[in-house]
C-alpha cells in the first residue's frame, strides 16, 4: 500500500487533511516571514520595487523612451507599483505582498488539487511548498515569479475540471492573458489553454475562453503600441523581422557583463534547479513514466487535464532551460536563473503530479519506462549531488581513508581530500564537486537497492505492484521528505539583520539629507531598494539596471532611449548629478573624482541595507 492509499483509505475526521494542510500554510507562512526579513535585495527586486512606484506615480510610463528600461512585460513592474501606492513604498510592502501572492499560489494549488486528487493529496500538494525552502524564499521577494505563479495557479482553479461555468472560463483565459502581461516568456499558456478549454467544454467556451483572452491581450498591448514591441523583437529571427529593428539595441554595442559559463557550471545550474524544485519537476516527470493508457484514466476530465499540464509544463519547463541554460540569448548573465524561473510554473508541475497519483499512477508500466524510472533516478541523484558541491564540508572532505602507495594499504590514516589532492592533483574545488557526484550517486544506488527490495517483498506477498512503480514512488517519497536539506545552500537565511528595517532606516537618513528635486547619481550597489523610500528626486533611469545595461560604444542618444548607457553618457551624468551614492566597496575608484573642493559628504547612513561586506553606502553633494 502506497503512502498516499494509506491516508486516503483509513476513516480519518473529516477535518483531520484541512488541519494538516493548515498547519503546512502555518510553516509556509513562518518561513516566508523570514526570509522575507533576512533576504539580501537584489537588482531585480529593486528594480520592480522603484520603476513600479514610478511607473504607478506617473513619474514615467513603461515602455517610454529615455526612461527605466521596460525590459519585462509591463504588469511585472505595475502589480508591485501597485501595492506600494497604495500601503506606501518600501521593501516591507513588497515583500509582504509577495508572501500573501504566495499563500494565494498554495490556496489556489490546494483547491484543484482537492477537486482532483481529493483532500489529502491537496494537503500534500500544500506540504511541497511548506518543505521546498527555495520556492519560499523566492515567493518572499519582490519579484514576477511570485505573481506568475498565484496567477497559474488561479487559471487553473476557474479553468481545469468538468462543468466549470461561463464566467470561470472567461476569469482562466484572463488570468493566462494578465501572466503573458507580467513575464512574456508565458506567451504560450492562454493558446494552450484555449485548446483545452475547447477539447473539454466544447467550441463555444473555448471561442469564449479566446475572446475574454484574447481582449485584454490586445487592449494590454494598444496602452503601450508601439514600444511594447521592445520585448518580443529580440524573439524574432532578424532577417525575417527588419521592420522590428527600430524596437531592437543595435548588435554593434558589445555589453560590459559577459562572463564565461562553462559547460560543467551549466549542468550545475540545471540540476540546481532540480534539486531546488524537486517534487514539480520529478513528480512530472514520474508523471509521464507512470501515465496510464486512456482507458485506464479513472475519469476522461481528469486525463484531459493531465494532458493540458503536462503539454504546458514541459513546454514551459524546455523554453526557460533553454534560454538560461543553453542558449545565448541571457545565460551570458542569467545561467543561474533557471532556478527562480521554475518558480513561476510550480503550481502546474505540482498538479499534474497530484492528477496523476490520482486518476492514473500506472503499477506496471513497460520494460521501456522500467529503464525510464531507473535513469531518472539515477541520472537525477548524481545530477543533485553534484549540483550541492559547495556544500560539500569538513566531514566529507577529512573522511578517514587508509593511505596507499604503489597499490599497497600502508600503516595509518589520512583523509578523502588529501588522498584525491596527492594522487590526483585536484583542487579543493574539483575535489567537492567529485565528491558531491560520487555522493549522490551512491544515494541513486542505494535508492535502487531499496526499491529492488521492496518489490521482493511486494512480490512474496502477491500484490503485483511493479518495480518501476516502487522505485519512482520511493524516490518521490524520500525527496519530499528531504526536500529541506535538497535546499541546502539556498535556503540559508541570508543575514542575521533585519533588512527590511534596515532599509527604512536608510531610505530614512537618504530622504532626511538629500534635498528634494536633486539629480542623484547611483552607484550604491545592484538594489535600488534604498531610494524607493527617498521621494521628489531625479534619477539616470538606466542606471536602475547597474551594469547589466552598460554598453562598449554605441551612440549615445540612441543608447539612452533604449534605456541603456556608456562610458559617454556615464561621464556627462557625472558632471551634472548634484547627489552621489556610493557603495563603500565602490568607493576606492571614487576617491579622485570626489575631490574635497567639490564635493561635500554627507553623514553616513547608521546601517547597511545589506549584511554583505562593504555594502554600506557614502552620500556626497556637488558644492555651490
Amino acid at each position: 500500500m502506497s503512502l498516499y492509499q494509506f491516508f486516503q483509505n483509513r476513516k480519518w475526521p473529516d477535518w483531520t487533511a484541512y488541519a494538516v494542510a493548515l498547519l503546512g500554510v502555518v510553516v509556509y507562512l513562518i518561513r516566508a516571514v523570514t526570509y522575507a526579513h533576512t533576504t539580501i535585495p537584489g537588482l531585480d527586486e529593486g528594480s520592480y520595487l522603484y520603476k513600479g512606484y514610478l511607473f504607478l506615480t506617473g513619474v514615467y510610463r513603461p515602455f517610454e523612451p529615455y526612461g527605466p528600461l521596460t525590459n519585462k512585460a509591463p504588469l511585472a513592474f505595475l502589480i508591485p507599483g501597485a501595492a506600494e501606492f497604495i500601503f506606501g513604498p518600501g521593501l516591507r510592502t513588497g515583500r509582504y505582498f509577495a508572501v500573501f501572492l504566495g499563500l494565494l499560489a498554495i490556496l489556489g494549488t490546494w483547491i484543484t488539487a482537492r477537486r482532483f486528487g481529493g483532500k489529502w493529496l491537496a494537503a500534500g500538494a500544500v506540504w511541497v511548498f511548506a518543505l521546498s525552502l527555495m520556492i519560499i524564499k523566492i515567493h518572499a521577494i519582490t519579484a514576477s515569479e511570485v505573481i506568475v505563479s498565484a496567477m497559474l495557479a488561479w487559471m487553473c482553479v476557474f479553468a481545469l475540471g468538468e462543468n466549470r461555468p461561463a464566467w470561470q472560463i472567461a476569469a482562466g483565459s484572463v488570468l493566462a492573458t494578465l501572466a503573458i502581461m507580467t513575464r512574456q516568456n508565458m506567451v504560450v499558456v492562454l493558446p494552450l489553454l484555449v485548446l483545452y478549454i475547447l477539447w473539454q467544454n466544447g467550441w463555444k467556451m473555448g471561442l469564449w475562453a479566446m475572446l475574454a483572452g484574447g481582449l485584454v491581450l490586445l487592449i494590454g498591448h494598444a496602452i503601450y503600441w508601439p514600444n511594447i514591441l521592445t520585448i518580443w523583437a529580440p524573439w524574432l529571427p532578424d532577417n525575417l523581422t527588419p521592420f522590428l529593428d527600430p524596437f531592437r539595441l543595435p548588435k554593434e554595442v558589445v555589453p560590459v557583463w559577459n562572463p564565461s559559463i562553462d559547460l560543467g557550471n551549466r549542468i550545475i545550474a540545471f540540476f540546481q534547479g532540480i534539486r531546488y524544485h524537486f517534487i514539480p519537476v520529478a513528480g512530472s516527470i514520474s508523471a509521464l513514466i507512470l501515465w496510464s493508457r486512456p482507458r485506464d484514466w479513472k475519469s476522461s476530465a481528469a486525463m484531459r487535464a493531465g494532458v493540458f499540464l503536462a503539454v504546458l509544463y514541459f513546454i514551459l519547463f524546455a523554453m526557460h532551460a533553454w534560454a538560461a541554460v543553453a542558449s545565448q540569448y541571457e545565460s551570458y548573465s542569467c545561467v543561474f536563473c533557471f532556478t527562480p524561473y521554475l518558480t513561476f510554473f510550480d503550481p502546474l508541475g505540482i498538479l499534474l503530479f497530484v492528477i496523476a497519483i490520482s486518476a492514473a499512477w500506472n503499477r506496471a508500466p513497460s520494460l521501456v519506462l522500467k529503464v525510464a524510472a531507473i535513469l531518472l533516478v539515477l541520472v537525477f541523484s548524481a545530477g543533485i549531488g553534484f549540483s550541492a558541491f559547495e556544500n560539500v564540508g569538513s566531514p566529507l572532505l577529512n573522511l578517514p581513508v587508509p593511505r596507499m602507495r604503489d597499490g599497497k594499504i600502508l600503516e595509518g590514516l589520512t583523509t578523502l581530500s588529501e588522498v584525491l589532492s596527492n594522487k590526483f592533483a585536484l583542487s579543493l574545488v574539483l575535489i567537492k564537486k567529485y565528491i558531491a557526484l560520487s555522493a549522490g550517486s551512491l544515494a541513486g544506488i542505494a535508492i535502487l537497492l531499496l526499491a529492488f527490495w521492496l518489490w521482493r517483498r511486494s512480490e512474496r506477498l502477491g500484490t503485483g505492484t511493479g518495480f518501476a512503480f516502487i522505485l519512482v514512488n520511493s524516490f518521490l517519497a524520500l525527496g519530499l521528505l528531504f526536500s529541506p536539506f535538497l535546499s541546502a545552500g539556498g535556503g540559508r537565511v541570508d543575514c542575521a539583520q533585519d533588512l527590511i528595517r534596515a532599509n527604512e532606516e536608510v531610505g530614512t537618513h537618504l530622504a532626511g539629507v538629500i534635498p528634494p528635486g536633486s539629480l542623484v547619481y547611483w552607484d550604491g550597489g545592484l538594489s535600488f531598494a534604498p531610494l524607493v523610500y527617498v521621494p521628489n528626486i531625479r534619477i539616470f533611469p538606466p542606471q536602475i539596471n547597474d551594469g547589466y545595461t552598460f554598453r562598449i560604444g554605441g551612440d549615445p542618444d540612441l543608447l539612452y532611449r533604449f534605456s541603456h548607457w556608456n562610458s559617454e553618457l556615464d561621464e556627462g551624468w557625472k558632471s551634472q548629478a548634484d547627489v552621489f551614492i556610493i557603495e563603500e566597496k565602490r568607493f576606492s575608484g571614487w576617491k579622485k573624482f570626489l575631490d574635497a573642493q567639490e564635493f561635500e559628504e554627507y553623514q553616513r547612513p547608521p546601517v547597511s541595507p545589506s549584511c554583505e561586506e562593504g555594502s554600506g553606502l557614502r552620500i556626497f553633494h556637488r558644492l555651490p
